[in-house]
């Protein structure tokens, strides 16, 4: 078990330091990366054909790091629209076994819309603070963030989902640490925006294919949000507020998911 906690950190960290060596954009690519190789070790090599969305987490990710990757370090607004319509395309591939079976047509569309403008925002907010705060700041927030996602996972009956959580707190603490370390500002940025939208995913599949309660899926999903509190008008983004109001909504979300934990069954030995 040693080799999928350590693996996406070391994968992550090697995919910033050829970033900073080559071209900062590929940093986009390192959560991805760092996520792929948890993946593999923990279920093998992802396959497409399976209706199992933990399968095809890794390829929504790959497109997601793939398009910020592309649009750079410069925002536009052609990249913007490009990481929204990649963002609503994989919250509808993960979500299509749960709409076709458990929801009705609009629910299915409120909840589609829903989680591609939530991982697209936390994205945008991400690339905002990371103007406005030390170059660690971003990655340490999805750190954390997944961080607190993982045992919940674990509560809600989805031990894959939660280890692969955790692989997406390893890779961002490597960048926390890379970002310490040396000038590697765009490339921690990069990373962070690319894997911010996983955590709003990561926590949507708990809620609809396992038994994580949907009100902690929505309060760890919005978490990474929270930390807009901390912006000010032409001012640096304040740490306390910021990762105080995400630490809390992330808290709660935890608590939520205890509180919601299924009763155990003799199938769970």
């Amino acid at each position: 078990m040693l080799l999928p906690a350590l693996a996406p950190a070391l994968v992550a960290g090697a995919a910033l330091l050829i970033a900073r060596r080559s071209r900062a954009a590929i940093a986009g690519l390192a959560g991805a990366l760092g996520y792929l190789t948890a993946h593999t070790a923990l279920l093998g090599l992802p396959e497409l054909e399976p209706v199992a969305a933990v399968e095809r987490m890794p390829y929504v990710l790959l497109a997601i790091g793939a398009v910020v990757a592309m649009g750079g370090v410069r925002a536009s607004s052609v990249g913007d629209a490009m990481l929204f319509l990649v963002s609503a395309a994989g919250a509808w591939w993960l979500t299509e076994s749960a709409r076709a079976n458990d929801l009705a047509e609009t629910p299915g569309l409120l909840l589609l819309g829903g989680l591609a403008l939530v991982a697209y925002a936390s994205s945008q907010l991400l690339g905002t603070i990371s103007q406005r705060a030390k170059p660690w700041v971003a990655p340490l927030l999805v750190a954390l963030a997944s961080l607190a996602l993982a045992p919940a996972l674990v509560m809600g009956r989805s031990g894959s989902l939660g280890q692969l959580a955790g692989a997406l707190c390893a890779a961002s603490s490597a960048a926390v640490v890379l970002s310490l370390r040396g000038d590697l500002e765009r490339e921690a940025a990069l990373m962070a925006r690319a894997a911010a939208p996983a955590l709003s995913l990561l926590a949507a599949c708990g809620a609809l294919y396992a038994y994580l309660d949907p009100w902690a899926a929505a309060c760890l999903a919005l978490s990474p949000l929270l930390a807009g509190f901390g912006l000010r008008r032409k001012e640096e983004w304040s740490t306390g507020h910021g990762l105080s109001a995400a630490a809390l909504l992330g808290l709660l979300g935890l608590w939520l998911a205890y509180q919601g934990m299924p009763a155990p069954s003799p199938y769970d030995y």
